[in-house]
């Protein structure tokens, strides 16, 4: 099962324009028997509910503040619970840590979250299969200021990429097709239109038209257009879907639940 616990880019912005799609910042489910994986911990990241069953791995695609801006919002927090295991597809555990450190510690925040929450186990990109043996993961640098990852989770008979935060460039394509290679779900980022893109060259963002183009290229059962523009309203996004009906478009929705073998 595949849950959207946030959908928007850049800022939060649930008002009465926005809620059918909704507005909290990125935060992806992927649950498996194997695991609970989530990517990202934006503003969503507040309503996941941990699965005392089985082991938690949190992966972040980049510190962007709209990215990690929920991790010290969860219920986990009052709780203490099972060891969640947290890592960067870029950074080692050491730099990790130092990187949260430095934002979720004062004067940028009331306390040293990451040193009173003993429960957050930081851990290298390389030893997140010794946690979880059956799934395979993989990752992809993606072009984004300040560097970015996309990872990619092969279920055996599903897999699922999450490309957020991403200028699609043609220099991209090849290596983000091998990397795509096989997967039926593909979260895509849609901050933009094409015809905002061209005032929007060099924020880190990739188009919904692009990713259509891409989505057919390589032939993916669903296109999961994400990371909303906060000034998306849902009358343009329905507009979207619209225009794009009969295609294999999907636009991402706040507390939506997916099968990921669909």
């Amino acid at each position: 099962m595949l849950i959207h616990h946030g959908v928007r880019g850049s800022i939060p912005c649930t008002n009465y324009e926005t809620s059918k799609y909704g507005g909290s910042t990125p935060c992806v489910e992927i649950i498996t028997e194997e695991a609970q994986i989530i990517v990202d911990c934006g503003s969503g990241f507040s309503k996941v509910k941990f699965d005392e069953e089985k082991p938690t791995i949190i992966f972040l695609s980049h510190f962007h503040h709209d990215h990690i801006q929920g991790l010290p919002f969860n219920e986990f927090n009052l709780k203490g619970p099972k060891p969640i295991y947290l890592t960067n597809g870029i950074y080692g555990k050491n730099e990790l840590k130092n990187i949260l450190k430095k934002y979720l510690s004062p004067p940028f925040f009331p306390i040293d979250f990451i040193e009173e929450s003993h429960f957050l186990k930081f851990i290298d990109f390389h030893d997140v299969s010794s946690i979880c043996k059956i799934i395979d993961f993989d990752k992809i640098f993606l072009n984004h200021p300040g560097k970015a990852s996309g990872y990619s989770f092969d279920l055996g008979n599903s897999k699922i990429c999450y490309l957020l935060d991403n200028e699609f460039e043609s220099s991209q394509e090849n290596e983000l097709i091998q990397f795509s290679k096989g997967a039926n779900s593909i979260i895509w980022d849609g901050m933009y239109t094409e015809k905002e893109l061209k005032t929007k060259k060099g924020w880190g963002h990739s188009s919904i038209e692009q990713g259509i183009k891409f989505g057919k290229k390589i032939g993916v059962k669903n296109l999961i257009i994400s990371h909303h523009s906060p000034t998306r309203t849902d009358k343009e996004l329905d507009e979207i879907k619209l225009n794009y009906s009969g295609t294999n478009l999907i636009i991402a929705k706040e507390n939506e639940k997916m099968d990921i073998y669909g």
